[in-house]
């Protein structure tokens, strides 16, 4: 019991010494660089337990800075049963697609990727090294029309340490939504397996089929997702609620969820994520976790700095 106490009270305290360095601190750095910040983002997890009356538990938190132009942020979080700070960075281009992103662990930088786009803004490259074990891992993108349909075939090249793995073939419609995908041995010829999805209402997958050459064999996966309705995942007003702000937190979800909860306790939605925002400062996400009963809450509250 009083180990337990004792971690409550480091994780309670790494979260304290977290915003204390963030309210103190008009700038933040990753690597080498220093950026002045222009945005916080406070974001807290909740475990919400719904029996007689509310209750949240308290599971995660993270903190979000940003530049002004919101081009680089990085996100820091501890996990409550470590004592290390986890940084996660990234570098958007103007058109606000990743450039570069950055893992670390306290100031020790773990993994990096670096991405490359063509001309008209699709992604071509993908470079990954894991700076624990040495390993790299690259993928290379092309685009081409299906001359059968005229639809988009998106072949990816795998390589791990320089050595090609395998290729993928990934064919969308015109409206971008992926149909089919096709892997291939690292001859480029030889089929490993055709995968195909059907959508639902809702645009998730519905059922994924796997068609195996070798074996002759068809395999089918029903996603439950994807049965549900359209109204199981939607983005919706916080309404005329109390002002949000990091002190109240606590009764503002649960004003939150008490106003909401004929959406939330819908019997048609077994499965479900509702956001609710007001567009600018606040937003509150409930989901579904995989036990029965037992729901997940993010609160997230944006400051922007003069």
């Amino acid at each position: 019991m009083v180990r337990l106490i004792m971690k409550k009270l480091f994780f309670t305290c790494s979260l304290l010494v977290i915003a204390f360095n963030v309210i103190a601190q008009p700038t933040f750095k990753v690597g080498w660089n220093t950026y002045k910040t222009g945005l916080i983002i406070r974001q807290f997890t909740y475990r919400y337990t719904y029996t007689d009356s509310t209750i949240l538990t308290l599971i995660d938190t993270a903190t979000i800075l940003a530049t002004a132009d919101s081009l680089t942020c990085v996100t820091m979080h501890v996990p409550m049963r470590e004592r290390s700070l986890y940084k996660s960075a990234s570098y958007l281009n103007p058109k606000k697609q990743p450039t570069r992103t950055e893992e670390y662990k306290d100031e020790a930088l773990l993994s990096c990727k670096d991405y490359r786009y063509d001309d008209k803004t699709r992604k071509i490259q993908l470079v990954e090294e894991n700076k624990v074990t040495g390993n790299t891992y690259k993928k290379n993108y092309d685009y081409s029309p299906d001359k059968k349909t005229n639809d988009i075939v998106v072949t990816e090249s795998a390589y791990y340490n320089g050595k090609i793995e395998f290729y993928t073939k990934s064919y969308y419609d015109k409206k971008s939504v992926k149909y089919k995908e096709v892997r291939l041995n690292d001859n480029n010829k030889d089929v490993i397996h055709i995968e195909s999805y059907t959508y639902g209402d809702n645009g998730k997958v519905k059922e994924r089929s796997v068609f195996f050459p070798e074996f002759k064999v068809t395999k089918h996966f029903n996603e439950h997702e994807g049965e549900l309705p359209a109204k199981c995942f939607r983005t919706m007003p916080l309404g005329t609620l109390e002002k949000p702000g990091i002190g109240n937190r606590i009764s503002f979800i649960k004003k939150v969820l008490m106003k909401n909860q004929a959406i939330i306790y819908d019997k048609d939605c077994d499965n479900f994520e509702y956001r609710f925002t007001n567009n600018s400062t606040c937003e509150v996400v409930v989901s579904t976790t995989k036990t029965p009963n037992v729901w997940q809450v993010v609160y997230r509250f944006k400051e922007r700095l003069p």
